[in-house]
């Protein structure tokens, strides 16, 4: 990248996000680059859908391109949401695992990555060795080749983060799913939502309220808590079925 493209988009992004968010997306640019060079992990590089298969090739359409989330991100993210480190993480479309790397760096205890693509959840793996000797020790890391509308998610599974992995229709199911749970083992829940495209979708399917929002480089995050008196009625239908 030349100079003068290096100021294009530093001048475009300043305007866009003003200074300090801009700012924030330089550091995250630099952290990140620092995170796989230091590391040994390999989390930067995007992967285009055309180069993704799925655990059902009529799914393949549902395949997002793998984009990784910003470490500087989501540690802000983390440090905003109100969810216990003790309780089970999952990272719904985990892609290359960044953020099950970073959640279990940031103090969570019990972290799981789900993706359907098996080329992504092979890096995954690659860099859960990697990191092996990093991680905390009491911390209990992995990532699992899954379909997120169909996995089990049981009494522990109370802390989500997506960032906007699938298109409307995984979204809806994987919250029917989840909604399932939840009716068989009523418990609280917190997620964290990246860049919420489908956020009327979750909170059409399932009984969770908006907490709050913040803003950290490009990024929006949206924090939500399940509420045990509010269902909504498509959430009390997909439980009744």
């Amino acid at each position: 990248m030349t100079k003068t493209n290096i100021a294009r988009r530093a001048w475009s992004s300043a305007t866009e996000l003003g200074v300090r968010r801009s700012l924030q997306t330089l550091l995250s640019m630099i952290d990140d680059a620092v995170f796989d060079r230091r590391l040994g992990t390999d989390t930067c590089a995007a992967v285009p859908q055309s180069r993704l298969r799925v655990l059902t090739p009529e799914k393949q359409s549902d395949a997002k391109p793998y984009v990784m989330t910003r470490a500087r991100a989501l540690r802000h993210a983390f440090r905003m949401s109100p969810a216990p480190r003790y309780l089970r993480f999952n990272d719904i479309g985990c892609g290359k695992g960044k953020v099950v790397l970073v959640a279990a760096l940031s103090g969570f205890k019990d972290v799981r990555g789900l993706d359907f693509a098996p080329e992504l959840i092979d890096i995954a793996e690659r860099n859960l060795v990697a990191m092996k000797d990093r991680l905390p020790k009491d911390a209990h890391v992995r990532v699992e080749r899954a379909d997120v509308t169909q996995a089990e998610y049981g009494p522990r599974d109370c802390v989500f983060f997506l960032y906007n992995p699938f298109c409307a229709d995984v979204m809806r199911g994987f919250c029917e799913q989840l909604g399932r749970s939840l009716h068989e083992h009523p418990r609280r829940i917190w997620l964290i939502y990246a860049d919420p495209a489908f956020l009327s979708v979750m909170l059409q399917y399932l009984p969770v309220q908006e907490k709050g929002r913040s803003k950290y480089g490009g990024y929006e995050f949206v924090y939500l808590e399940h509420c045990s008196n509010v269902a909504s009625t498509a959430a009390q239908d997909v439980c009744e079925a």
